[in-house]
């Protein structure tokens, strides 16, 4: 499980088919250690949407290196299910269903085997593709 809150001190960018680009957002690194489908869930009283990258997360290309993606389920969370490499870093891409909403969260992560789960830094993320 992991636990963290989007707060006005997170950077924002457009979330994918949106025209806003005021959507609060976390980048969290996945590594597994164990090939196999994953899933990714989300719990938090903000509506949410998840997307999972492959390699690296731009926010000024949000659909640069994705994956998949889910949001506003029936319980306005997201659930998303991938078959996920070992040795391969993914990056969980968390953020609002609207526009400058914050809210703390949770990610329940499961799957065959151990998955690590780390915010990356907001200069991280910039850099990964330059």
């Amino acid at each position: 499980m992991y636990s963290s809150a989007l707060t006005e001190n997170h950077q924002m960018y457009p979330r994918l088919s949106s025209d806003e680009s005021n959507y609060y957002y976390e980048a969290i690194e996945v590594n597994v250690v164990e090939a196999g489908v994953y899933i990714f869930a989300s719990n938090s009283i903000v509506p949410l949407f998840g997307y999972i990258y492959n390699s690296s997360f731009d926010h000024f290309r949000p659909y640069q290196n994705l994956l998949v993606g889910d949001g506003k389920g029936c319980d306005q969370q997201f659930k998303l299910r991938i078959y996920l490499q070992v040795s391969t870093t993914y990056v969980l891409v968390v953020t609002t269903f609207s526009p400058n909403v914050t809210g703390a969260f949770s990610i329940i992560a499961s799957g065959p085997n151990h998955v690590s789960l780390n915010r990356i830094g907001e200069y991280l993320h910039y850099f990964s593709n330059n």
